[in-house]
């Protein structure tokens, strides 16, 4: 009997000792987790006011266009422990080209800022530590830069502090390489004169954009 009883708890101390270390392996991740990302898609500027030496045009439509960038960023898994979400950081650089519709008044528009993340993990395994796919979301902020060219007239630039909030969901295709599905919101306000010219124009420049790409995870 003793030695029945012996026998069972070195079982028990066994299989309680390979549980956590399965357990361990299981939900085990890299502490950051860091990407590189390009996309392309559509762009949608709203309608704008448009300020030009004085005179206001209202709703004046600005076409669509495409939408094309890039983006370098980190996350952190240390708060999926407590909180069920990994917290990120990036860099996102996005071009397009808002022109004035029934104008020749061309403008070409680069927004670059950093922006703060949170993603929802989901699907974890061993071999997908950062999940099958992940929703995500985030805000930032940073400079938009625009160009505005007239026929006759030299290109003139300006750049204005920007806004940015954004979110979409991403599937990792294999551990490193994952596709994803983004919606964002751009905003800022552009004041600037002509190149050649001392007239001041000035607009809004709010802009949703539709866009996909590839990210490759190290």
């Amino acid at each position: 009997m003793k030695a029945f009883v012996s026998a069972a708890l070195l079982l028990l101390c066994m299989v309680g000792y390979s549980e956590p270390a399965r357990a361990q392996e299981e939900v085990w991740v890299k502490p950051v987790d860091v990407y590189i990302s390009g996309f392309g898609g559509y762009s949608f500027p709203f309608s704008t006011d448009l300020l030009f030496g004085g005179l206001t045009a209202p709703n004046v439509k600005l076409k669509d266009s495409l939408s094309v960038g890039g983006k370098i960023g980190i996350w952190l898994t240390g708060p999926r422990k407590t909180l069920g979400i990994d917290v990120g950081v990036e860099i996102d650089v996005t071009h397009f080209n808002p022109d004035i519709s029934n104008s020749t008044l061309e403008l070409d528009a680069t927004y670059f800022g950093l922006n703060l993340l949170a993603r929802l993990p989901v699907g974890v395994t061993p071999d997908l530590p950062n999940g099958r796919w992940f929703p995500y979301i985030g805000v930032g902020g940073g400079g938009q830069r625009l160009a505005m060219q007239a026929p006759g007239t030299n290109e003139g630039r300006n750049t204005a502090p920007a806004f940015q909030g954004l979110g979409g969901i991403k599937v990792f295709l294999t551990k490193h390489i994952a596709a994803f599905a983004e919606g964002k919101f751009i905003h800022a306000s552009h004041n600037q004169e002509l190149e050649g010219t001392s007239i001041p124009l000035e607009l809004d420049l709010s802009s949703v954009h539709g866009v996909g790409g590839l990210s490759f995870h190290f």
